[in-house]
């Protein structure tokens, strides 16, 4: 990506049941738990602390409940209505078809494992639904379509081809990167900068 694209705030969803329990969630549309909506308001309250007004940032986010939860917060603590939210279909997780569900050692199990075989992983397509190589095109499309500052809320699996297209990072490099959700991420002048909603993270 050229240094021109414009600066990109990127905030993962909050905790939901699955996510504690180590279950792909793909596109299956879990609600936050408790812990989730903690991360949610602490993401909105380091967010504040940053920013007085959100007037010169597109505000944008995923159409699954979870990121939609998560971007609640940040419209309450701004005093933003959801007209101010652009929620684009780009932004969902990967699809993981068939196996939405499964627990990471069931994929282990699988032969699935994106920390041994990095570029498998990324290539790999599930019965019903994509590959990392597949949801890359639709970020990059959304990428492309960015024309000011943007706060997006999103999931895991699109941060991580995120920065692999921002930072263009090798293809083994993206599928292991960490999403911690009590953090999120500026990506600006192609490098990103990481911020802690909470001191203890």
């Amino acid at each position: 990506m050229s240094d021109a694209f414009p600066e990109l705030w990127f905030i993962r969803h909050g905790e939901t049941d699955w996510n504690l329990n180590r279950r792909i969630q793909g596109q299956t549309d879990i609600p936050l738990n408790d812990t989730g909506h903690a991360q949610a308001n602490a993401i909105a309250q380091a967010l504040s602390r940053l920013h007085d007004r959100l007037d010169g940032f597109d505000l944008q986010v995923s159409p699954l409940h979870r990121p939609r939860q998560t971007m609640q917060y940040i419209v309450d603590g701004f005093g933003l209505d959801w007209t101010k939210i652009t929620i684009d279909e780009r932004l969902k997780e990967l699809n993981f078809g068939e196996l939405e569900g499964s627990t990471w050692p069931d994929l282990n199990a699988r032969g699935l494992d994106p920390e041994k075989d990095p570029e498998g992983y990324h290539g790999f397509r599930p019965k019903g639904g994509e590959s990392y190589a597949d949801a890359t095109v639709r970020v990059r499309g959304w990428l492309d379509s960015l024309t000011r500052p943007t706060i997006a809320v999103a999931h895991g699996g699109i941060s991580r081809i995120v920065r692999g297209i921002v930072l263009n990072l090798p293809v083994a490099e993206i599928p292991g990167q960490r999403n911690p959700q009590w953090k999120f991420y500026r990506l600006k002048d192609g490098a990103i900068e990481w911020f802690r909603a909470r001191p203890d993270e």
